[in-house]
């Protein structure tokens, strides 16, 4: 990939089904479809397609080594909004570096390095295309066996809409694809769906250590692979997986407004839904679940949905233990569900856990507990905007009576406030809350749902 003269070209081509993304002289990534859903994807969007596509994939390579990228077409008219997109998603590389890397610092890079980047295209005559959008009741959904795409995937049946559910398959990511394979296929045998698995080539591009580059803006990348299925399925929405604590915030130590998880939300997914539009797609992009918090969305999926709920794998499967378990048990995540789980009455071993996740030894994954150094796996739960929800678990597992040393460690350090804010964190945390994305006529019968899943909670005893 090491580019001549300190310079990185790249090029792109339509192929059949799809394009073909070229780093330098040798690197090849094709980017290919179903027959049957790309020739539904209009020509006249190919071209501007492509060049968005290319241009998301790589622009990261800048920010891995000194060189300064090349492109071998016009600048794409998307081009403004993924330099958004990524100036509000630096946040999150902050709190996840081991480095302490400031986000002045980040800024400064990405600004210099976005400066320099060349587009050798001339510009094209435009062409449009009246696209209307489809009333067929279908819906894109981007899948990954966590709780929240397991619960818009039901939430989308409920509502009379045909799912459509697909998974990304990131070459980097061996454990998470060997068990999410098994359990699309037991997903078919139970429901007759199939879950659609795209083979990300160009995710080789994506760096797997120092700052992560290229995994920054992964669902927005995604967000634009799924514009052909959108076509070809003729789908009304595009259904993300958001919740309501997607949208918090904080102040950093240097006084920047940083969302750990900005492109999950609601802000940022009205965007997406107007970049959309240039490609002539008209389907509204949504999340089903964005009035919903954490503790209320495993509520509903585990008791309104429990046949869906089973097949629930929310762990970041990118450890060595994965090789050979559903859950890896030492990630933050694996610790946050199961918390969550045991505090709802739920048994973990029903997901496929197979550890304890309550010894002394896994306190270091809690972000509730006070930490002496080391940094979580996750932005959202480094962040700490996640402490208040796992006060309200740990209570919750406390009053049902569940045992383990971490339990009594929470009881020592957070006993009187658990005490004093239990009324408050109930109605926060199993409240519904308003929509940005969600569209009239689905949210009547959705926030009927919610309030007869979480009012007893709010109301009532655990």
């Amino acid at each position: 990939m090491n580019g001549a003269n300190g310079r990185i070209h790249i090029y792109r081509s339509i192929v059949r089904n799809g394009l073909e993304i070229r780093v330098g002289r040798k690197k090849k990534y094709l980017l290919t479809y179903p027959t049957s859903i790309w020739q539904e994807f209009p020509e006249v969007y190919r071209q501007t397609f492509a060049d968005s596509l290319t241009y998301f994939m790589t622009m990261h390579l800048s920010l891995v080594n000194a060189h300064s990228l090349v492109y071998h077409f016009p600048p794409p008219i998307t081009e403004p909004f993924f330099f958004k997109g990524m100036i509000y998603s630096l946040g999150e590389t902050v709190l996840t570096d081991s480095g302490n890397v400031t986000m002045t610092e980040l800024l400064r890079l990405f600004y210099n390095k976005s400066f320099g980047t060349e587009f050798l295209g001339r510009p094209r005559y435009a062409r449009f295309k009246n696209v209307n959008r489809n009333s067929w009741k279908r819906a894109v959904i981007p899948f990954s066996f966590g709780k929240d795409s397991l619960l818009t995937f039901a939430l989308t049946r409920e509502l009379g809409i045909t799912p459509y559910p697909v998974f990304f398959r990131e070459p980097h990511s061996a454990f998470e694809n060997r068990h999410k394979a098994k359990l699309a296929s037991r997903f078919f045998d139970e429901f007759d769906i199939d879950v659609n698995f795209y083979p990300l080539t160009a995710g080789w591009l994506r760096q797997t250590e120092d700052k992560l580059w290229g995994w920054d803006l992964l669902l927005t990348q995604y967000t634009m692979l799924l514009i052909p299925f959108i076509f070809g399925i003729r789908s009304k929405y595009l259904f993300w997986a958001h919740e309501a604590g997607c949208n918090d915030t904080f102040i950093d130590r240097e006084g920047f407004i940083v969302n750990p998880v900005f492109e999950q939300s609601a802000k940022w997914l009205l965007s997406s839904n107007a970049m959309a539009k240039a490609l002539g797609c008209n389907a509204i992009f949504a999340s089903l679940i964005e009035p919903l918090n954490d503790l209320a969305i495993l509520k509903i999926l585990h008791f309104r949905y429990p046949e869906i709920g089973k097949y629930q794998l929310s762990c970041f499967a990118d450890e060595e233990p994965s090789k050979t378990r559903r859950w890896c048990g030492i990630c933050s995540k694996c610790a946050r569900i199961y918390i969550f789980l045991v505090a709802l009455g739920i048994d973990p071993k029903r997901v496929g856990f197979t550890q304890v996740m309550l010894g002394k030894e896994k306190r270091r994954l809690f972000p509730v507990f006070p930490r002496k150094s080391g940094v979580l796996d996750s932005a959202y739960d480094q962040s700490g905007l996640g402490r208040d929800e796992q006060i309200l678990a740990f209570t919750m597992a406390v009053e049902r009576g569940v045992n383990g040393e971490l339990i009594h460690e929470f009881k020592k350090m957070f006993g009187r406030e658990a005490r004093s804010r239990k009324k408050e964190l109930k109605e926060r945390f199993f409240s519904v809350y308003p929509s940005r994305t969600i569209t009239y006529e689905l949210k009547k019968p959705l926030y009927t749902i919610y309030e007869e899943e979480l009012k007893p909670l709010r109301t009532g005893s655990f």
